[in-house]
């Protein structure tokens, strides 16, 4: 294997190295280089691109452009297989050069071709006769083909003998023929190595002309075939991750560091598309490219295989000084040695971390030791029990009293746990003990978990069952719902709040109702009825149905669907009726749906019209926009599609101007409002969400006025048709809203239409449980609060977005809530050391002391809930004394937290 070193060509040759008229400089490998402005995110050839531009093979422009779709030239891809080879430096200009004039090449190219045809690259009979051939072409200036390019491509990487082997054989293509017969063996060698692939299933198009995309995937796949040692390329075993570095375990034993940067690259053996720390795998092994200061340009993830060996017994000894472990193994004492400059990562069953002075002995573990080192070392801890302790939350799963295995569905993350219930755990219900049996699932519980295992448990809410049976009448005077159950009729009550379910009829009501519907009622824990579903009956919709005649004296319309099918429904008294959404009366609603001609959405069940909204709009995300027909397409719900045509449409984007129907992207959520005439669209809103803070509420003019993260304020005033709701989706009213909430407005265009209160937990990190990706939080009050935060969190410090949850560390101060788009969002909150001077009690403000000569800042704004104490007792303003040292947590410009 030849090292590859960095040779910087200066002068005229670096003049003459262009590629289809890019110049090259010493930058080129740089980071940037990987960030090419007409390569844009997701392109097919990113990965390729970017590692051989940093590998200096097939480099990118002084302009910041790559180019991927211009050709390479014959010329050009003699010297990209050279420097593929590791071999380039070799061409020396100052060589004698003997090459047929019949080859035309640029004169700073030919010691390249001199060396290619040195090395059995191209062989000169061959390209002779191809020049010839020719005729009123330059052979190097002259793009290379596909079935040209396979050849030099696997000739690199040493399989010359196996293509001549294979010359006779036909290949799977349907463009066969049409493969220089002298190729066709390298074209198989091609395929079955995995280097190229046809340009459809059925076609290999060998006349096709190389573009510079293609060449750097070519190249990039021909890797594996021929290992060189490019300069800052290195490999190893992945023996941790966190937000800001990775280790790896080299084969000569060396363990090293090498920190991320926010222009990294990450990348998968198994996917072209860019990767993240989330799907790296520890123990596996990657290729890393870096610069001489240990920065990361560009890592890929080459084997998921662990390159580890794995132990399990008995912890009975933890040797600090002499860094080493003693496992109880099949009735044998067995030692393993760590690094104590790299200490092994230790963890629980909860994924909980644990140091290495806190790791208990005489537990059952599973060691991790590698082996890539001849005296493998302990590269993990996992300690097979739990020893979290937490408090929570939330509803009865699952229990199996013989095994005390619980199942709890937390009542704010919403996340299923699982735990064992220690067999001395009390459980009661209003002061009361129960038996293990009377806990059932459905309950409502609060639970405190002590090493692991649940010690208690408290029934706060006793799920009732539900009933089914036939629906007959219901009282709104008198609350009260009569049903049929096993033929006898039954009686039931219900709440203010009771809500309505039919399947495909949104926001239905008592109205809704249809005598022998199947219904299941659901009650709480007094037996009302909270929640009426209808089982047996399912509305189905024709949306965009033109309207052929009404019969008034049968109360019968006609329609004609979107396939064409002519439908006659029945308009009973209880149809319910719209427009845009507002209810019409049957009286008023008539004169406008039985005009033959009209659109109508209609809801429907066998031969019967359930409702009837007069079409003027349109909501659904777009599956495609046709910017030439000028056709949007509309899915509706899972089964219902729409076509609608448009003109000049006026388009609407919250936070953006001069958008217009070109800006309509595929899976936009948008509201598309028809034309007077119903037969396109006059106007088309997409949806978006953003995320404010409430800077004030006025319920006496239902204004609201909130801050953008960018510090943009907006107000509003919050009509009826705006939808308000608190963090669980219930609807609020405008004063349960204050200073300081965070919201999430979903905006229809540039309209809201629904605020959204966000949770927010803010505390200090007791432990990181990346396993199953939660925090422990100590909350103001003492309380530990396990918070789940799924597998991808963006965790941000500073405004900076650091990567996955391993960033976040033991006693970080940390926010944690949903963004606009419901992902969940963790803030590290940076401590602020100062010296305290004094409180404006009438300003609200508290001043520090200046410690440098450029500080202008002296004064912060304090949270309303601002959590002040010394250790773990919590104190006043007043408890602050003139230069008492404090440490201060600033939360979107307020102090969150003083810690004397």
């Amino acid at each position: 294997m030849k090292t590859r070193l960095s040779k910087w060509i200066s002068g005229m040759m670096a003049v003459s190295l262009i590629w289809t008229g890019v110049s090259w400089t010493t930058t080129s490998v740089s980071a940037a280089s990987t960030r090419f402005s007409d390569v844009v995110a997701g392109h097919w050839a990113e990965k390729h691109i970017n590692k051989l531009a940093l590998q200096g093979i097939l480099k990118g422009g002084t302009d910041g452009k790559f180019n991927p779709n211009n050709s390479v030239s014959r010329q050009e891809a003699v010297i990209i297989a050279l420097r593929f080879m590791g071999i380039d430096t070799e061409a020396s200009p100052t060589d004698v050069i003997v090459i047929p004039s019949v080859l035309v090449i640029k004169n700073d190219y030919k010691h390249y071709l001199n060396l290619a045809l040195k090395k059995k690259l191209l062989v000169v009979d061959e390209e002779v006769a191809l020049a010839n051939k020719e005729t009123g072409k330059q052979w190097g200036s002259s793009p290379a083909t596909r079935e040209w390019m396979t050849r030099l491509l696997v000739r690199a990487i040493g399989k010359d003998a196996d293509a001549k082997q294979s010359a006779s054989q036909a290949t799977s293509f349907s463009d066969d023929s049409q493969i220089d017969a002298k190729l066709r063996g390298y074209v198989n060698v091609a395929i079955s190595s995995g280097l190229m692939k046809g340009v459809t299933d059925k076609k290999f198009e060998p006349q096709s002309v190389v573009t510079r995309a293609t060449a750097s995937t070519l190249f990039s796949r021909a890797e594996v075939n021929l290992p060189v040692a490019y300069s800052g390329q290195v490999s190893g075993v992945l023996l941790a991750i966190t937000a800001d570095k990775l280790t790896l375990l080299h084969s000569d034993g060396v363990m090293k560091d090498y920190t991320f940067t926010p222009t990294s690259s990450i990348y998968r053996f198994d996917s072209e598309k860019v990767s993240s720390l989330a799907n790296l795998r520890l123990f596996g092994e990657v290729n890393l490219i870096n610069k001489s200061d240990g920065s990361i340009l560009y890592v890929e993830q080459t084997s998921d295989t662990p390159k580890v060996k794995t132990y399990e017994g008995t912890l009975t000894l933890v040797s600090e000084s002499k860094n080493r472990l003693t496992v109880l193994i099949d009735d044998e004492y067995k030692t393993f040695t760590y690094d104590p400059a790299h200490l092994p990562s230790i963890t629980d069953t909860n994924g909980q971390t644990i140091t290495l002075a806190n790791l208990p002995v005489n537990v059952d573990v599973k060691l991790t030791v590698d082996t890539v080192r001849a005296d493998g070392k302990i590269v993990a801890v996992s300690v097979k029990q739990s020893v979290i302790n937490k408090t929570g939350s939330g509803a009865v799963a699952a229990w199996d009293t013989a095994t005390r295995s619980l199942q709890v569905k937390d009542s704010v993350t919403g996340k299923t746990d699982s735990f064992i219930v220690a067999a001395n755990a009390t459980i009661k219900q209003n002061g009361a003990n129960l038996a293990l049996d009377q806990l059932k699932v459905g309950d409502t519980i609060s639970y405190e978990v002590k090493t692991g295992s649940v010690s208690s448990i408290v029934i706060t809410k006793t799920e009732k069952p539900s009933v089914t049976g036939l629906f007959m009448s219901i009282s709104k005077t008198e609350k009260t719902i009569l049903y049929k159950q096993d033929n006898k009729p039954k009686v039931a009550y219900f709440l203010d709040n009771t809500k309505v379910s039919i399947t495909g009829l949104p926001d239905a009501t008592f109205d809704d109702l249809y005598k022998d519907d199947a219904v299941t009622l659901s009650l709480d824990e007094n037996e009302n009825v909270t929640l009426i579903t209808v089982t047996a009956r399912s509305v189905q919709m024709l949306n965009g149905a033109i309207v052929a005649g009404y019969v008034a004296g049968t109360k019968t319309l006609s329609l004609i669907d979107a396939t064409g099918k002519a439908r006659n429904l029945f308009l009973g008294s209880n149809v319910r009726y719209d427009l845009n959404g507002a209810k019409l009366t049957p009286e008023a609603a008539l004169p406008l749906i039985t005009a033959t001609g009209k659109k109508l959405n209609v809801g429907y069940s066998g031969e019967n019209a359930f409702v009837i909204s007069i079409v003027s709009k349109y909501s659904g995300t777009v599956t495609e926009n046709n910017v030439t027909t000028k056709t949007l397409k509309l899915a509706l719900d899972a089964t219902n599609t729409i076509p609608i045509t448009y003109n000049n449409p006026s388009v609407e984007i919250y936070g953006q101007t001069g958008k217009t129907y070109s800006d309509i992207l595929v899976g936009n959520v948008v509201t598309v409002i028809l034309s007077a005439n119903q037969d396109q669209a006059a106007s088309i809103l997409v949806q978006k969400n953003a995320q404010f803070e409430v800077a004030s509420v006025d319920t006496a003019t239902n204004k609201l006025r909130a801050k953008r993260a960018d510090g943009v304020f907006e107000e509003w005033t919050i009509a009826p048709s705006i939808s308000l709701q608190n963090e669980n989706g219930s609807t609020i009213t405008l004063n349960a809203l204050s200073a300081g909430i965070i919201i999430n407005v979903t905006f229809q265009g540039n309209s809201p239409t629904k605020v959204k209160a966000v949770s927010t937990t803010f505390g200090k990190v007791s432990s990181v449980n990346t396993a199953s990706a939660s925090l422990d939080i100590v909350t103001s009050s003492g309380a530990v609060e396990t918070k789940a935060v799924g597998a991808t969190p963006l965790v941000v410090r500073d405004g900076t977005v650091l990567g996955s949850l391993s960033s976040v560390k033991s006693d970080d101060r940390v926010e944690i809530r949903n963004d606009e788009n419901d992902r969940v969002v963790i803030t590290i909150i940076p401590a602020l050391s100062k010296i305290f001077w004094r409180y404006d009690n009438s300003a609200q403000l508290l001043y520090v002391k200046i410690e440098t000569l450029g500080e202008t800042n002296n004064y912060y704004s304090l949270s309303s809930n601002v959590y002040i104490h010394k250790g773990t007792t919590a104190i006043n303003l007043t408890n602050l004394q003139n230069d008492d040292a404090i440490t201060l947590y600033v939360l979107r410009g307020k102090v969150v937290e003083i810690a004397k």
